[in-house]
C-alpha cells in the first residue's frame, strides 16, 4: 500500500465531509484539525477508512493506485 496516496485520499475525503474548522478565529482544514487535536483518533480513522477502500479494490480492483502492487 501506497501510505502518501492512503494519506492524501483520507484528508481529501475529510476535508470534502467536514470543510474547514475554526478554532479561536482561525480555520483550519478539518484534516489538519483533527491531527492536531487527536493524532490517534485521526491514525484509527485512516486505518478504517483504508479497510473500506481494500474492501472496494478486492470486490472491483478499484483503487489500484493504493493496493495494486501487492500480490494475491
Amino acid at each position: 500500500m501506497n501510505e502518501i496516496i492512503m494519506k492524501e485520499y483520507y484528508d481529501d475525503m475529510l476535508n470534502e465531509i467536514f470543510g474547514t474548522i475554526k478554532i479561536c478565529g482561525y480555520e483550519y482544514s478539518a484534516s489538519r484539525a483533527l491531527y492536531r487535536v487527536d493524532e490517534i483518533a485521526y491514525r484509527v480513522g485512516m486505518n478504517d477508512y483504508e479497510s473500506i477502500l481494500r474492501e472496494a479494490h478486492e470486490e472491483d480492483g478499484s483503487y489500484a493506485d493504493l493496493f495494486g502492487d501487492e500480490e494475491e
